[in-house]
């Protein structure tokens, strides 16, 4: 038995799907009103077609199993927390009434439960790195078993690289424009300030975003194209890195420093 630690559930409560989680505020707008880019973006690359068999690890709210239902797909969202669950289950009620049979949320580990059949889509849409890489390998052995023939599984996953290097290189490089922004507040009278101390504070400072406690308390495993690939040594691989920055430095290099990861496994 591993004695990797495997994130507490009870941190994912309702507070934290209504609230902290990425998606909450389109959530909050309705489904059919306001659609997260993540989920536009992995649907434009791989919609599903009606009858296919589709799993969504780590569901959420169940945004997913929405947009995938709507199209005519069978879905099954999967997640060890009962808050998501219960979400979930809330979500598949927005549905029409003669789709809702085809769409199941359940709470589970997905490297333990009982799949009753293969599927043509496995998404795992930002939650590699809510999981260590015990549970990471289980769960691609299952994967190996519920994959269809024809089968693609989809991830989803911040990189390694760009929280570590890119993103303090680009805070750095945005300083001269930093300095310029107060300039031009003092100058318009919208910024005074009390000495030249404070406003050198100002317009010096280097706001690296990070997660806070909370934040690395969750995400346990952001990796590396490299590892991720290692990871899925018995699949065919393609992957490659995203980045919705125009900044200069984000386009040379964000084949492989770009900040979110994505990774096409099939047979």
């Amino acid at each position: 038995m591993s004695d990797q630690k495997i994130v507490d559930p009870n941190l994912y409560d309702l507070d934290y799907y209504y609230r902290d989680n990425e998606g909450c505020h389109e959530y909050a707008q309705g489904l059919d009103n306001a659609i997260h880019p993540k989920y536009r973006h992995v649907l434009e690359m791989f919609c599903p077609r009606r009858g296919d068999e589709v799993l969504d690890v780590g569901c959420g709210r169940g945004e997913l199993l929405y947009y995938c239902a709507k199209k005519g797909a069978h879905v099954l969202g999967l997640d060890y927390s009962r808050a998501a669950i219960e979400i979930a289950r809330q979500t598949i009620q927005m549905l029409p009434v003669e789709i809702r049979p085809f769409v199941k949320a359940e709470m589970g580990d997905v490297a333990e439960y009982d799949f009753p059949h293969c599927y043509d889509l496995i998404f795992m849409l930002d939650v590699f790195e809510h999981m260590n890489d015990d549970q990471l390998e289980r769960t691609f052995e299952k994967f190996k078993k519920i994959l269809d023939k024809d089968g693609k599984i989809v991830i989803t996953t911040p990189n390694l690289y760009y929280e570590k290097y890119l993103q303090p290189i680009k805070m750095a490089l945005d300083l001269p424009f930093r300095f310029l922004k107060w300039a031009f507040r003092v100058l318009r009278g919208k910024y005074r300030p009390k000495s030249v101390e404070e406003f050198l504070r100002n317009a010096l400072k280097v706001r690296v975003v990070g997660r806070g406690e909370a934040g690395k308390a969750l995400h346990v495993n952001v990796s590396t194209p490299r590892k991720i690939k290692t990871m899925l040594k018995d699949f065919k691989v393609d992957i490659w890195c995203e980045d919705p920055s125009w900044a200069p430095i984000s386009l040379i290099t964000k084949k492989w420093w770009g900040r979110q990861i994505v990774a096409i496994a099939r047979r």
